[in-house]
């Protein structure tokens, strides 16, 4: 409370006045302030109100803001994550009406004109289906995965092609882990072949525009930069590696710190897949980790070299759109080509003018035929999926062996015969042999393919049975089994079935006799997008064909789509669970930051009140003092 002095009377009026005045004044100010936090509900609505608080308020507010807008993202995602589940329960729906039209029409009840009949109707359901396919909420697709742009399915090459993306759209819930918040089409139906996975290693080496981060490292770890001692007789440097960006940066700086020793030592070179030391005659350098750092050791350089040359680990670099194809490790044939074919089109892809990985792939994709390329997991090799469901997807030679090469060649030696004939393999009769070739001279053996796995055991089980009478193979053009007769007669070359085995007829090898001395078999490992719209237009082509083998696979593929569907909703429903426990915790969260806000930021109603009376009596005091003081004269004192 302001207070006179008691003294006052023993200095000037004008002194008087002026304190009397400064007390009123700044009791005054006080009841402003006062005023505006009652008014306000604010004990502080500036930085100059409480220096200290204002870090505090600034960064609840921050925290507040963070999570209202993690709380709008969930929400969003909630209801993203909602109709998306609408739409596969629809989907759902429509196959397993689907499926009772394949039961149907298999067996008793059926015959031509109800399956052409029925035919329609799938017809219908197809179409139906690529309307619930291309849904959307709030411009985002629901089976587009994280792109956006344009409709996730599309009518091309009489099939349905999936533009879409593998993985899910996420956005910030608040949640450690990544959370999809819609589907896309590859997992939920099926919108991308399987096939065809590389099984060859391009091995790329190192050059000095390789960067650090596009590296396995010596220790399979990556490269964790860091400082590293460099020893040239003796004398020893530290180097930094924190900055190092590329292969070619870490050799600049530590021949700069072998140079600035002695320029005569040595020097550290990119080889191969890594570095090699150089030490010259007399000289001896050494590269060590300093203390905890493990940037030598990741680099493949914790080595010594003495008047000699130290080879250093492998970093493993990986395989990356500006690969250039100077820089891989195996000999590619970039001269002949590949020959793709995708449904009725066929193209061949013109390679030779290629020098990086980058410009395979956009040669690939310029034919616009639904081949997507991608690099694999492990960058090691390429990817090659079948966008389009309804067309059967072949990569061959033209004439030479870049398929092959590249690893893209969809019947290579190494492709499995599981994967024939549309993931339903090859039909082995188990203990006896299963077809006989009979050649232009007359002789004939017989082949027996048990334990046979992939194509190359099927060509060696040919060739080793033939005792060198025939040569088999894959064709250098296209795709397919090639077996060559060795022998001279008037016979022709022939591939009988026996034992009751389907082998011969699953391997696409052909009835007819080759007077030419040469059987070319068909391919049937072609690669199919094994979708829900492919299994459709089967039923239906089944149904338009009086087939009933065709209508029960398609059924049992029908079927496999149910239960992929109900996979898809499982985890959209964990997700959902997810996302709605996060609400929740986020709510109280913002409840405590709320409350810790208020209690920094927000006025005390009551004591603010009970200072507001304070001060109005404080000024009454104060200016009936002065009213007392200021009319106070010498008689006052007289008397």
């Amino acid at each position: 409370m302001g207070s006179i002095p008691v003294n006052l009377t023993r200095v000037s009026g004008q002194l008087k006045s002026q304190l009397l005045l400064s007390n009123m004044q700044n009791t005054n100010l006080e009841i402003l302030r006062v005023q505006k936090e009652l008014a306000t509900g604010l004990r502080v609505t500036r930085p100059s109100d409480d220096p200290a608080s204002v870090g505090s308020i600034v960064s609840l507010r921050k925290t507040l803001n963070i999570y209202a807008q993690q709380t709008t993202n969930m929400t969003q995602a909630m209801a993203v994550m909602d109709n998306t589940d609408h739409a596969m329960a629809d989907i759902s729906d429509l196959l397993l009406e689907v499926q009772n039209i394949a039961s149907s029409q298999v067996g008793v009840g059926s015959n031509t004109e109800t399956r052409a009949n029925q035919a329609g109707v799938v017809q219908g359901k197809l179409d139906a289906l690529l309307s619930i396919a291309n849904r959307e909420y709030q411009n985002i697709y629901l089976f587009g995965g994280r792109r956006t742009e344009g409709q996730p399915f599309i009518d091309q090459l009489s099939g349905v092609r999936y533009a879409g993306g593998t993985d899910d759209m996420w956005g910030d819930l608040g949640i450690l882990s990544q959370l999809g918040v819609n589907t896309n089409g590859a997992d939920a139906l099926g919108g991308l072949s399987e096939r065809v996975e590389s099984q060859v290693d391009l091995d790329p080496q190192a050059t000095a525009d390789t960067r650090l981060v596009n590296v396995n490292g010596a220790a399979g770890v990556g490269i964790h930069r860091g400082t590293l001692n460099v020893i040239v007789n003796g004398v020893e440097t530290q180097v930094d590696l924190t900055t190092a960006d590329t292969v070619g940066d870490v050799a600049d700086r530590i021949n700069a710190a072998i140079a600035a020793e002695d320029p005569t030592a040595g020097s550290l070179s990119i080889v191969g897949s890594g570095y090699s030391l150089t030490a010259n005659g007399g000289h001896t350098i050494q590269i060590s980790d300093i203390g905890t750092s493990v940037v030598a050791r990741d680099l493949g350089i914790d080595i010594t070299a003495s008047s000699g040359i130290t080879v250093g680990g492998d970093i493993d670099p990986h395989l990356t759109e500006l690969t250039d194809l100077s820089a891989l490790g195996v000999p590619v044939d970039l001269t002949s080509g590949i020959e793709i074919t995708n449904g009725s089109l066929t193209r061949t892809i013109d390679l030779s003018s290629a020098n990086t990985i980058q410009d395979i792939m956009n040669a690939i994709m310029a034919e616009d035929l639904g081949v997507r390329v991608v690099i694999n997991d492990d960058a090691t090799g390429f990817n090659l999926y079948n966008e389009i469901s309804g067309t059967e997807m072949s990569i061959g030679e033209n004439g030479g062996t870049t398929a092959s090469d590249l690893g893209l060649r969809s019947y290579a030696t190494t492709t499995e015969l599981k994967d024939f004939n549309h993931d339903y393999g090859v039909r082995i009769s188990q203990g006896v042999d299963d077809f006989e070739i009979t050649t232009a001279d007359g002789g004939v053996f017989a082949v027996n393919l048990d334990g046979a796995l992939t194509v190359q055991d099927v060509i060696d089980a040919i060739n080793t049975a033939s005792g060198g009478s025939v040569t088999a193979g894959l064709t250098s053009n296209g795709n397919g089994l090639e077996i060559t007769d060795n022998t001279v007669g008037g016979g022709a070359l022939q591939v009988t079935g026996l034992n009751g085995s389907f082998a011969m007829q699953d391997l696409g090898l052909p009835v007819s006799m080759a007077p030419g001395g040469v059987i070319t078999g068909s391919d049937v490992a072609t690669v199919r997008t094994e979708s829900v719209f492919t299994h459709l237009m089967a039923l239906r082509d089944g149904l338009l064909n009086d087939d009933s083998l065709a209508i029960t696979l398609a059924g049992e593929k029908i079927q496999q789509d149910i239960d992929r569907i109900a996979s898809e909703r499982a985890q959209i429903g964990v997700r959902n669970q997810q996302v709605d426990d996060a609400i929740s915790r986020t709510a109280d969260l913002k409840l405590q930051a709320e409350e810790l806000l208020s209690g920094i930021r927000d006025a005390d109603y009551a004591e603010a009140t009970s200072r507001f009376t304070q001060l109005q009596q404080q000024l009454e005091a104060n200016m009936l003092s002065g009213q007392i003081i200021l009319n106070m004269s010498l008689l006052d004192f007289l008397r």
